[in-house]
């Protein structure tokens, strides 16, 4: 019997992070990345991990609280054989004391293709982007990702 690897494209591990992210599990969110040392993944909060370990423990802080309430849009792919390159939007939707509110962060995703499917090297996303005539977002909170 031939097992079908989840992550056959770069598509479908950024489908799966993202409902990683939101569904906040841990298993999930691990499995998608490559088993290498040099793994990142930089958070908007300016938290910069390094390795499986790092990423892990950033991963359970943010989990603590929930899943994040995060969208994908505008996604701009850049796609070879064994590399794979998205940069995107990130609609998110934090909790503040004034109550709901949409931020966007642009976020880059790199995925490699390895024996065991595509996996996710590097995770970036920028602090929340000011939209005109709004008032600068909240500072770096743990609300985000």
């Amino acid at each position: 019997m031939r097992v079908v690897d989840p992550f056959a494209s770069a598509e479908s591990a950024e489908e799966a992070f993202y409902d990683a992210m939101r569904r906040g599990d841990l298993d999930a969110m691990m499995a998608l990345w490559a088993d290498e040392d040099d793994v990142v993944c930089v958070h908007p909060s300016g938290i910069r991990a390094v390795g499986l370990t790092a990423i892990r423990a950033s991963f359970e802080e943010i989990f603590a609280g929930g899943g994040v309430r995060v969208q994908p849009a505008e996604a701009r792919v850049h796609a070879g054989g064994l590399l794979a390159v998205h940069s995107l939007l990130e609609r998110i939707v934090a909790d503040t004391p004034g109550g709901p509110r949409l931020l966007e962060c642009a976020a880059t995703n790199a995925y490699v293709k390895t024996v065991r499917g595509w996996r996710l090297v590097l995770h970036h996303a920028s602090p929340p982007l000011e939209q005109p005539g709004e008032p600068p977002p909240p500072s770096a909170s743990k609300l985000l990702h």
